[in-house]
């Protein structure tokens, strides 16, 4: 079995594509907080980059933004053809050494805004990493706006990849499904219930996978009746899966960090913890030793196969229910917001697990308790952390998110994510509007191997006496 699984991967590190990398980290993308951390730091140049995790602009009647992609080198980038756009979505592949390290990334990104003319406000930055330094790139998808009649928004996304089973050929459909699944995640997670949009970037080294390519994302776009544009393969000749993607909402977006208050619940759409299975059955098919190590503590590849296709399933198909569930509770657009009938805020939470509800605490400035923590596949996570095998066993699928509602709002919410087979449960509440902290009462470091992310997890809760 290894033996078969290990041609695969080289036939993917052949292609220019790192098929493992993902398996600590359960994602292949550079670290939220290192990542802000290296945008913060970029100055003096013509770029003003605000990290968020999506982008909206008003929706003009009947018209879509219009998109204008252009790819370069990232260590010597061309400009002559620079578009005066002000405003774009970046997607940068970038030397893992460089997405470990805040300082170096924050100079490499400098040095490659530093020749550019024009102005361009970036909001959402999607950043892959590989072993291979002849596969770096950046993407800029400037979006052009029109005039018109406002009635609604437009939401706009990005994504890669993040993690791939090279138990399955480099060419199999499920890599693109991923990619462009997850480009519409954020879009429902906002409400997003009409114009759906995927302009996808990939690439591979043969024409023929260039094909197969496209016919996968010709196979998800019409199951699905999405609209497509394509754009071509970005033509640096290692394989890539990624997406840009946009969608319309005629609500008011549920956003509303700076309105939540004290008494405030937050509901989880799903539970957190689906991720830690793929990387596990990822480890048996690495080395079959690790079948019997797992079965001794209780875990067999049959409950870890079963885990892992569920997740599978999750990252490849798009939750367009859950942007229905939200709209119903979003005020119409332009109209008033009234935090007993309306969500409140939403925020994903992905692969960051609990550290979303970090961010959370920051985007309200809020004191955050957490009185239930619930995990996908709880033994399993634990097992994971106690065997450092998982820096974050806390990290999730598509389909679980934050949603903050008042009391009254609650239940109703709940029971629609219910009807839609999903699993939500309250796991929480504001406590103060202060400053960003969380009390955390289930024993997360149960569940956070690695040292860094859990002295910065412990660096915020200790303030509050609690761990």
């Amino acid at each position: 079995m290894s033996e078969d699984f290990w041609r695969i991967v080289g036939e993917y590190q052949h292609l220019g594509f790192d098929p493992l990398r993902w398996v600590p980290s359960c994602s292949n993308e550079v670290d939220n907080h290192t990542l802000e951390d290296s945008l913060n730091e970029v100055k003096r140049t013509n770029i003003k980059l605000t990290p968020s995790w999506f982008d909206s602009f008003y929706y003009m009647d009947g018209k879509m933004p219009e998109l204008t992609r252009r790819v370069y080198n990232f260590e010597n980038p061309v400009v002559e053809k620079e578009v005066e756009i002000k405003r774009a979505l970046s997607i940068f592949r970038i030397y893992t050494e460089l997405g470990y390290n805040s300082a170096l990334l924050s100079r490499a990104i400098q040095k490659f805004f530093k020749s550019f003319r024009s102005r361009v406000f970036i909001k959402k930055n999607t950043m892959a990493m590989t072993s291979h330094p002849e596969a770096q790139f950046a993407l800029l998808d400037y979006i052009e706006l029109h005039r018109g009649d406002k009635v609604g928004y437009t939401c706009a996304n990005n994504s890669v990849t993040q993690i791939t089973d090279p138990t399955l050929r480099p060419e199999s459909e499920i890599h693109s499904n991923i990619a462009l699944t997850s480009g519409l995640e954020y879009l429902n997670l906002l409400g997003c219930t009409t114009g759906f949009k995927v302009y996808p970037v990939y690439d591979a080294p043969t024409e023929q996978m260039l094909d197969e390519i496209r016919t996968n994302l010709d196979s998800f776009t019409s199951r699905y009746n999405i609209s497509m544009e394509d754009y071509s393969s970005i033509k640096i000749g290692n394989l890539f899966y990624g997406t840009t993607a946009m969608a319309n909402t005629v609500k008011e977006l549920p956003t509303r960090y700076d309105q939540v208050e004290e008494g405030m619940q937050i509901i989880i759409s799903n539970k957190m913890g689906s991720m830690p299975a793929l990387s596990l059955y990822m480890l048996t098919q690495m080395n079959n030793n690790n079948i019997n190590k797992f079965e001794q503590n209780g875990i067999s590849l049959d409950i870890l196969s079963a885990a892992k296709d569920e997740a599978i399933k999750s990252l490849s198909e798009p939750h367009f229910s859950l942007g229905r569930i939200i709209s119903r509770y979003c005020p119409d657009f332009g109209t008033k917001y009234d935090k007993n009938t309306h969500i409140t805020a939403v925020h994903p939470v992905g692969t960051d697990g609990f550290f979303a509800i970090l961010r959370l605490a920051e985007l309200t400035n809020s004191h955050i308790v957490i009185s239930e923590l619930p995990m996908k596949n709880e033994e399993l996570s634990r097992f994971a952390t106690r065997e450092l095998l998982i820096e974050n066993s806390t990290a999730s699928s598509n389909g679980s998110h934050l949603i903050v509602t008042t009391k009254d709002v609650t239940g109703s919410v709940v029971d629609d994510l219910r009807r839609h087979n999903f699993e939500p449960t309250v796991i929480g509440f504001f406590s103060k509007k202060e400053r960003p902290s969380v009390t955390t009462r289930p024993d997360i470091d149960k569940y956070i191997a690695s040292k860094s992310k859990l002295s910065k997890l412990m660096s915020v809760a200790q303030k509050d006496g609690c761990h």
